[in-house]
């Protein structure tokens, strides 16, 4: 018996054109020469991968995640996993002479880049064991190719395939992952790096946790420094 979905599964996890977006009736057009364009409602292109004469003969997106252009061959000649912006899916990279660190947006109203990013050479991928359990690790190599190792961020008692590393707006690295055995609730929180029960680091290490001026300890805010010393924290702390 199939399950029954009651909310949207979907989550957006890459995008196109970061600090130039579109009208509502864009089009996104593979054309005949290979090339596949985003161009604005006036006709401009907002964005393009530059393909065209390229061999190009398919356009796909993969299970992973994966969007691609492929040649006869099946040969990958432009694919998404190259460009990453906030968010690495699982068996994506960030390498060295390529995009080197994900940034975060600037709010959720606007696409363009925001103060916080995570600058790394990490390769996020899952491994099962016996297709019930999963390690979400980060495979990490260093840029002069000396040393290499893996940072566990986490275990799932179920196949986590479906998970997606982000940096957020506020520049909190989380996990989230799908298990496709629920009605609702699918998508959780599987790990949250500036946590209050976090082994790493804590929520007073996130840049705005008690806004521009405030000051925490112990994962709360306690103070707002003032002429006459320190008062009472509030959301209205400021210079």
């Amino acid at each position: 018996m199939a399950i029954q979905r009651t909310e949207s599964i979907f989550r957006w996890v890459w995008e196109a054109s970061r600090g130039n977006p579109v009208k509502e009736n864009a089009t996104l057009t593979c054309g005949t020469d290979g090339n596949l364009v985003l161009a604005d409602t006036d006709g401009s292109v907002a964005w393009q991968t530059n393909t065209a004469k390229k061999g190009v003969v398919g356009f796909q997106l993969l299970p992973n995640g994966n969007i691609v252009l492929h040649d006869s061959k099946g040969n990958f000649v432009w694919q998404s996993f190259d460009y990453p912006t906030d968010t690495l899916l699982v068996g994506q990279s960030l390498k060295v002479g390529g995009v080197t660190k994900l940034v975060s947006r600037l709010s959720k109203k606007e696409n363009v880049n925001g103060p916080y990013s995570l600058s790394t050479t990490f390769n996020c991928d899952s491994e099962a064991e016996g297709g019930a359990a999963s390690e979400l690790p980060l495979d990490f190599q260093l840029s002069d190719n000396t040393t290499t190792g893996k940072f566990l961020l986490g275990r799932l008692k179920y196949n986590g395939t479906a998970s997606f590393i982000r940096i957020g707006i506020d520049g909190n690295v989380k996990i989230y992952t799908y298990y496709d055995k629920v009605s609702w609730g699918g998508w959780e929180v599987t790990l949250t790096l500036f946590n209050r029960e976090s082994i790493w680091e804590t929520e007073c290490q996130l840049p705005e946790r008690c806004g521009s001026f405030g000051l925490c300890e112990d994962n709360q805010c306690v103070a707002c420094p003032s002429p006459n010393g320190l008062l009472g924290w509030s959301n209205s702390c400021q210079p």
